[in-house]
């Protein structure tokens, strides 16, 4: 009996020991186990076999990208850049594999066609021609193609504005701040101005001047509507006017200024029919009409 009662207290003294170094390491131990665990991540990411474009294609067009970036001037590099961020071009590709994936294409295109000629036995000045010629019309293209992408997505972003900036007001006039407001949109809006307010959001989140994002945000849509918003949002931080008022008011010029754009659509339109009606559906009704009275004519003449 005097045994059991020895090893019954040995054992509770063991487990009081064990709980109080528990309590002690406790929060070593799980730090331990943390890294333990972010190591193993990275184990098992190092030993994903990457695919041959990820080891190969995507630093080779990255280097490529560079080398023409290096002979461009800065000043041209920042406004191309810009360019392609309206466009929304880089969302999911760097400005350097974008640019050497417009000039390889050029130059691929610009090879195939003077090899395709050669072997047709052209003449070396007219294979020449051919190909500075075509070099240029690739490069044309894709500028269009930028603007015509601009062009769009600034439609887009006009055309999304007055519903964000109603989900907007009522989430501050809910006791959301801006900031909070921002973050609802983006997780609840799809669309290209729920990105830029997206890229906004990040820029805040990493410790930007809430006003010089919102700039930032101005300067990268290039849009007058959101500049005139971001302008009245900075404005009212700066005062310390209520933000639900100022974005009612926003949101109630943008309804009268779509509905002001909308009468002037309508009022093109008869302008813009006119010459479709003029040479496609006159000379037909003018035939309809005219036709029995020309050959009864001709008939009587002959």
């Amino acid at each position: 009996m005097l045994l059991i009662v020895i090893g019954l207290f040995f054992m509770a003294v063991l487990l009081i020991v064990f709980a109080l170094l528990r309590m002690v390491f406790d929060r070593k131990m799980k730090v331990d186990k943390r890294l333990e665990y972010i190591e193993n991540i990275e184990k098992q990411y190092l030993e994903v076999e990457l695919s041959f474009g990820e080891r190969v294609i995507i630093p080779l067009f990255n280097a490529i990208g560079k080398k023409f970036l290096s002979i461009s001037p800065e000043y041209s590099t920042k406004k191309k850049r810009a360019i392609l961020e309206r466009a929304g071009f880089l969302k999911k590709i760097s400005y350097e594999r974008f640019v050497a994936k417009r000039m390889m294409t050029s130059i691929v295109v610009t090879l195939m066609i003077g090899l395709l000629m050669t072997l047709l036995q052209a003449q070396n000045i007219l294979i020449i021609f051919m190909m500075l010629w075509l070099f240029i019309f690739v490069q044309i293209v894709f500028r269009f193609t930028t603007k015509a992408a601009i062009t769009k997505r600034s439609t887009q972003m006009v055309k999304d504005l007055p519903y964000t900036l109603d989900l907007i007001t009522v989430s501050v006039e809910a006791g959301l701040s801006l900031d909070g407001a921002i973050a609802r949109i983006v997780s609840n809006v799809p669309g290209v101005l729920s990105d830029e307010f997206s890229k906004t959001l990040k820029e805040m989140r990493m410790g930007i001047d809430k006003r010089q994002a919102l700039r930032n945000m101005s300067d990268r849509c290039d849009v007058r509507d959101v500049s005139i918003l971001v302008n009245a949002l900075i404005q009212a931080d700066e005062l310390g006017v209520s933000l639900g008022k100022v974005l009612r008011i926003e949101g109630a010029q943008l309804r009268e200024k779509r509905r002001q754009s909308a009468k002037e659509k309508a009022m093109k339109a008869p302008v813009k029919m006119l010459f479709p009606m003029i040479i496609f559906i006159f000379p037909g009704v003018f035939v309809i009409i005219l036709g029995p009275a020309v050959i009864k004519m001709i008939e009587m003449f002959r």
